[in-house]
């Protein structure tokens, strides 16, 4: 088994953006295997863009990003994949014309593994649709399929963009109760969302993001618990 480093993600000096713009300005961030980091902004500050830099999903242009110890700037998407790191984008992404199952096992390590019994174990309520297809799903069910998808992968480290956006107050706490799950199963979570009752539920520790610029870092030393909101 691969050894785990303190800091499951660790970026230094990240600067990223699209062509001549620059949208993300020297941010160095760190996430421990275990926690569950918050990046907090409204929207436009460029937290998908340190997302899809982080997963690869953009070429960023200089700065150091390391997962479990492993230098992986200038690595495809596909590279990280296999280093560990799984990202659930916003909205969830999913094949519209495929079935729960089939969204869940496309591009997985081990389709029929302990995994794809995890994942249920961790969202019960997926068991009843696993022959619907993606596109009848409601926006709740989308994003559980979406992290369970990205679980699939068998991630060391588990990016979430806007996570809660869109959904009911009672998924949200379905999803923040999953997390939390997450969290005690030892994977590294980053969280880019600017509802900050919701981070407050699930987060260690939290920064703030704004034009680009990783300004503050503050510590929630007891999350709220569930059952008190």
């Amino acid at each position: 088994m691969a050894k785990r480093f303190d800091a499951v993600l660790r970026v230094s000096g990240l600067n990223a953006g699209y062509g001549h713009v620059r949208v993300i300005r020297d941010a160095n961030v760190s996430v421990a295997a275990g926690d569950v980091v918050g990046l907090i902004g409204r929207n436009g500050v460029g937290k998908t863009t340190f997302i899809n830099a982080v997963a690869g999903l953009i070429p960023p242009e200089s700065g150091s990003i390391q997962v479990n110890g492993q230098e992986l700037f200038g690595q495809p998407a596909s590279r990280r994949v296999a280093a560990g790191v799984a990202i659930v984008p916003s909205g969830g992404r999913l094949f519209k014309s495929l079935t729960v199952d089939e969204n869940l096992t496309i591009g997985a390590k081990d389709p029929d593994s302990e995994r794809l019994r995890s994942v249920f174990q961790l969202f019960p309520e997926m068991a009843a649709l696993r022959e619907r297809y993606a596109g009848k799903l409601s926006g709740g069910e989308r994003q559980m399929v979406s992290i369970g998808r990205a679980l699939m992968l068998n991630p060391l480290f588990l990016l979430l963009d806007e996570p809660s956006e869109g959904l009911a107050p009672i998924v949200v706490l379905r999803l923040a109760e999953a997390i939390k799950t997450l969290r005690s199963s030892g994977v590294g979570i980053l969280v880019a969302e600017q509802n900050v009752k919701f981070t407050d539920l699930i987060c260690q520790r939290w920064y703030a993001i704004d034009k680009g610029v990783v300004t503050v870092t503050e510590r929630n030393a007891s999350p709220t618990p569930l059952e008190a909101v």
